[in-house]
């Protein structure tokens, strides 16, 4: 029996020794005592399938378009002139093209990625130029227009270094006709008229960019008395609508 007990005491020791080991020892921190250690939470690793879509990124944006910025323009014009003779009460549509190269200045704000507003405004020399055949235009009335200035707002979408954008706002050009060959004179007018297009304007490194944009061009049209219909007096009715295609190079001047 004293045996027995003996054996039972040692059990019921070794099982609380084994108990205590796997449970650790119960420590009590004192009052000054740092607060337990947490080991660090561990992230799942996920290995993306062959199927599954890249990782995503956030966007950032390497050019900053803000900026005055000054440049050269240049391209070509084609349209059409459409005229009415009130002598001899005809009328018709007359094609007309030319060149075109002048200067540019604008000023851009980057309102917030990745939206772009500015402001922009040219003055070329034109060689756009057409006939029309009314009789009593005989042999040929010549319509002209020798230069053509724009302002415009633009609107962009900057993708980085690159920029598309929307155009619109006022034409301002000369409009000359005159009878081919004969001494009757020139007769003309400066027309206000709009403009509206769209374009594509790049960096290509430090300040300079390039771009290439179409414009659609109304000048309304003005009477040309004399000058074009000679001794019946007029007047003969012109009215111009272009349209340009061309390219350009800009120096951005400042940055904030």
């Amino acid at each position: 029996m004293k045996t027995l007990r003996t054996a039972s005491i040692a059990l019921i020791a070794s099982a609380g020794a084994a108990l205590a080991a796997d449970t650790g020892a119960v420590i009590t921190p004192g009052p000054f005592s740092p607060p337990p250690a947490f080991p660090a939470r561990q992230q799942p690793t996920v290995t993306p399938g062959p199927f599954d879509p890249p990782p995503a990124f956030a966007r950032t944006n390497v050019y900053d378009w803000t900026g005055f910025y000054v440049g050269i323009n240049g391209g070509g014009a084609f349209g059409i002139s459409d005229w009415s003779s009130v002598p001899d009460l005809t009328s018709g549509r007359s094609d007309i093209s030319g060149g075109q190269v002048g200067g540019t200045a604008g000023y851009n704000l980057q309102t917030g990625e990745p939206y772009v507003l500015g402001v922009e405004a040219d003055l070329d020399w034109s060689s756009v130029h057409g006939t029309a055949s009314p009789a009593s235009c005989a042999p040929n009335c010549e319509i002209k227009n020798p230069w053509l200035a724009t302002v415009r707002l633009r609107f962009g979408y900057a993708f980085g270094a690159f920029m598309p954008y929307a155009s619109g706002g006022v034409a301002i050009g000369r409009l000359d006709a005159n009878i081919v060959g004969t001494p009757f004179g020139t007769d003309g007018e400066t027309n206000l008229g709009w403009t509206a297009g769209a374009g594509l304007e790049v960096a290509l490194w430090g300040p300079l960019r390039a771009k290439v944009e179409y414009l659609h061009v109304d000048l309304n049209g003005f009477s040309c008395g004399v000058a074009c219909a000679g001794a019946s007096g007029g007047p003969i009715s012109f009215n111009v609508n272009d349209n340009i295609i061309r390219a350009g190079l800009n120096y951005r001047l400042w940055t904030q």
